[in-house]
């Protein structure tokens, strides 16, 4: 769905452009998966030229001879943002390689890139600590990380206010962010499961055979503050205060990652099997009874999506943003207050009958998401929209 104005694909697949995909400062995470998902759907308008910079944490999950000859591939050495010299060597760069290539329009769907092209420019934003301000996050932040936080904001505001149109994942989004860019276009392009998830391949399990009446509660995460994966500790004491050792929570994290944040005595109730490959998300989730999601800042979790098309029940934090994708296919609770999480698990797994309501509501949901096809589709007519106006 885009609700700046009405794009016609249909019109625009007829005029091809020779689009740039900057994916040189994205780090990790769901940005990750965003643009590998567009990069491959994007063969699908073979009528169009694509140059995309990418960094080794892109280019090794591609297999770019796989993608015919108006797909060109651009290394980048450094990501733009994690200095002012490797800042300023790489914008040189893009400098040169804009000359070279002469782009109808740039994209930058995990970011604003720090580069500002001379041809028309589309963002994606998706860095919730800028535009919810009340999560309960910030309570925990001393006043210097706060500042940080003030400082960084304004840094990248600065570069999101010198692009042409930003594109974000929610209708609560852009009317937030509308109200701080009043004359950018934005575009609200719903996220999405990977493909992967609409004709998953199954792959052996990688959790021990399920004892008797044990139950899983998957968080598919990497480790930052905002996702709050450190109550799981905090969860784990109650259930052992309580005599309860059935329930386990499964973990996606690297291995010093974890055994830093979860000393011995917390294992016995996690399963940690380090990150997982997208296309072996469906599988992992086969394995595991619930979603569980304790994050106190998001813009879009595409694991939302993902648990309502594998059809397990979400459990996730009573916040904004998690209402505004989940609607009432989730079971919510207070996300700094262990007694209360600890509460709305118990009822959920001991009402089968809530679970089965809440994977059918979110099924419904599933309608209101794109699937990765339609999210290309909307990013190439944007993109087309804006080389046509020339901005």
């Amino acid at each position: 769905m885009i609700n700046e104005s009405s794009l016609n694909s249909k019109n625009d697949s007829k005029n091809s452009i020779n689009l740039v995909i900057n994916a040189g400062s994205i780090f990790k995470g769901g940005a990750e998966q965003v643009v590998l998902s567009f990069i491959h759907e994007c063969k699908k308008w073979s009528e169009n030229e694509y140059h995309i910079l990418l960094r080794d944490n892109i280019k090794s999950q591609l297999n770019t001879s796989d993608f015919p000859s108006n797909f060109i591939f651009y290394d980048v050495e450094q990501r733009p943002g994690s200095g002012l010299v490797r800042y300023m060597k790489e914008m040189r760069r893009f400098n040169r390689l804009e000359n070279k290539i002469r782009p109808d329009c740039v994209i930058s769907t995990g970011g604003h890139g720090y580069w500002r092209s001379s041809a028309p420019l589309v963002v994606g934003f998706n860095i919730p600590h800028f535009i919810y301000p009340e999560s309960p996050y910030f309570k925990r932040l001393s006043i210097f990380r706060r500042i940080f936080w003030e400082m960084k904001k304004k840094i990248h505001f600065y570069f999101y206010g010198r692009s042409d149109a930003m594109v974000v994942q929610t209708d609560d989004v852009n009317k937030r962010l509308k109200s701080r860019f009043p004359k950018i276009p934005i575009y609200t392009v719903s996220n999405t499961v990977n493909s992967c998830f609409r004709n998953p391949e199954f792959f052996p399990e990688k959790l021990p055979k399920n004892k008797e009446g044990e139950i899983r509660l998957l968080t598919l995460s990497s480790w930052y503050a905002h996702k709050n994966i450190g109550v799981i500790r905090n969860l784990i004491e109650i259930y052992k205060k309580k005599g309860i050792n059935h329930i386990k929570f499964v973990l996606t994290l690297p291995k010093d990652i974890f055994e830093r944040e979860f000393p011995a005595n917390y294992r016995d109730m996690i399963y940690n099997i380090g990150p997982v490959p997208i296309n072996e998300c469906p599988s992992l989730y086969k394995e595991c009874d619930f979603m569980f999601l304790p994050t106190l800042l998001e813009c879009f979790s595409a694991s939302y999506a993902e648990a309502m098309m594998m059809e397990k029940p979400i459990l996730t934090s009573d916040l904004g943003f998690a209402h505004t994708v989940c609607g009432e296919a989730a079971q919510y609770f207070d996300p700094v207050d262990p007694e209360d999480i600890f509460l709305k698990i118990d009822e959920l797994v001991h009402d089968p009958e809530k679970q089965e309501k809440l994977i059918q509501t979110g099924k419904e949901r599933l309608n209101q998401f794109n699937t990765s096809t339609e999210r290309a589709s909307e990013f190439i007519s944007i993109c087309k929209k804006l080389a046509s106006s020339g901005r």
